[in-house]
């Protein structure tokens, strides 16, 4: 056990100190992408909100209670908890009998991409204070509030859903193809439910992606070419 914390310890700063030189290294096309994205969303996704093809309203009441639930179970098992930690300790323990240290480094790539996207889409969703679908408020984003009624943009769940299932995705595709089905499901949970926008939901899986590509690339399958080092300040040079 104190071998397993061990190696569990140096893997996390490790991530952690490798994500931060990545950020620091191709902070400009980050920034330039999420530009883009920020401004495709803006124009082109914005006006499909209100019309989202991936909500069902279906006329029967017994079926639109299923889905409800259904919705609700998926939200429910979907959470940070539920999700997250139990494909986690899924992999390390998988890791641990085989002895793959790949394997184990995924599973911490996997966890703080979850932990590194959901912190972030909390911290954006009290920044930004965009009413939720079933707030009756004008949808625009009305400034910091620490009501859960003004904390749609970005949907969390789905941050931290996708940010589990993504660096599994572009490791061992087989694998983390359902897994990103599953990150994807409890994303239209959440619209389903009225509780976030399809934009919501698509700004989380971007904020994902973000964190899962230096991790993914950390956990050793991707080019394992390193990010080059930042230029040496001039009186350091």
């Amino acid at each position: 056990m104190n071998l397993f914390l061990r190696l569990l310890r140096r893997d996390c700063l490790q991530a952690l100190r490798y994500t931060r030189l990545w950020f620091s290294t191709y902070w400009l096309p980050v920034v330039m992408g999420l530009s883009v994205a920020t401004w495709v969303g803006i124009v082109w996704l914005v006006p499909l909100d209100d019309a989202s093809l991936f909500v069902v309203h279906p006329k029967d009441k017994a079926l639109r209670e299923g889905l409800k639930e259904t919705a609700r179970a998926f939200s429910y098992w979907g959470d940070f908890a539920g999700f997250n930690v139990a494909l986690f300790v899924l992999l390390q323990a998988v890791g641990w009998r085989r002895r793959s240290r790949w394997l184990m480094r995924l599973a911490v790539a996997s966890l703080l991409c979850a932990t590194l996207a959901g912190l972030s889409a909390n911290v954006l969703r009290f920044s930004t204070g965009r009413p939720r679908p079933s707030t009756q408020a004008e949808d625009r984003l009305h400034g910091p509030s620490f009501k859960s009624a003004y904390q749609a943009l970005p949907s969390a769940h789905t941050a931290t859903a996708f940010g589990g299932a993504l660096p599994v995705l572009l490791s061992v595709p087989w694998l983390g193809t359902p897994l990103t089905l599953a990150a994807a499901t409890i994303g239209w949970s959440r619209m389903q439910l009225n509780r976030h926008h399809l934009t919501d939901v698509l700004a989380s899986v971007l904020i994902a992606l973000a964190f899962s590509l230096p991790l993914t690339h950390w956990a050793g399958r991707l080019p394992r070419t390193a990010p080059p080092s930042p230029a040496p300040h001039p009186r350091h040079a």
